[in-house]
């Protein structure tokens, strides 16, 4: 994939993985979106390492362990270039 659309694909994914989750409890946990979306990166970019990929609230920026309604996902990649990446999204369980 290339670079310039990895982090796209990345901050969309981690919505779809929210929106298409058999059971909730498998994506209320904070860590199992993380999880999901650096296993992700691990199949389709190996050589792309991953500096930051978190979930926060989105008005106070603090870490949360679960998601239950809204959540600021982000991500931030070190290309093989030695570029990097950055990007956010919020997340919203619906």
């Amino acid at each position: 994939m290339p670079p310039e659309k990895l982090l796209s694909y990345l901050l969309e994914t981690a919505q779809d993985l929210l929106d298409t989750a058999t059971y909730e409890s498998q994506t209320q946990k904070a860590a199992v979106i993380v999880h999901w979306i650096a296993g992700l990166l691990e199949s389709i970019a190996p050589e792309t390492t991953p500096l930051l990929l978190a979930i926060s609230d989105p008005v106070t920026r603090e870490a949360l362990e679960e998601i239950t309604s809204e959540a600021l996902l982000e991500i931030r990649l070190l290309l093989p270039d030695g570029s990097e990446r950055v990007g956010s999204r919020l997340l919203v369980r619906r």
